[in-house]
């Protein structure tokens, strides 16, 4: 799992809260063809280490899904600081996705779903 660090609904709230700076959360599964995608190409995308990646196999984690009210996978959640700021979507191309992350970032905090 490189770059990336597993979450599951007994870890998910204690590791975002001790996370400083910015982390991404991906909702995925093994089976979803387009997770795969975003799970090998995230870090390369974001290598520069200032975005934390996680990743939650909602298969395995379905009180997050629930929680998080997904629709359909994969899925993204942006936190600050330990904070929920937002749900985060971006075209599947490196720039777009460095752009969208930056835009993000400058709008104001949104609720937790």
């Amino acid at each position: 799992m490189t770059g990336w660090q597993a979450l599951d609904e007994f870890g998910f709230d204690h590791a975002l809260a001790d996370t400083a700076g910015t982390a991404l959360v991906m909702f995925g599964q093994p089976a979803c063809g387009a997770c795969r995608g975003w799970y090998r190409q995230l870090p390369q995308w974001l290598g520069d280490g200032a975005v934390r990646l996680f990743y939650v196999d909602v298969a395995r984690a379905q009180a997050l899904a629930n929680r998080f009210e997904l629709f359909q996978l994969p899925d993204f959640v942006l936190y600050r600081h330990g904070e929920f700021h937002c749900r985060f979507a971006a075209p599947f191309q490196a720039k777009a996705v460095q752009a969208a992350l930056a835009a993000a970032l400058l709008a104001p905090a949104e609720e937790e779903p």
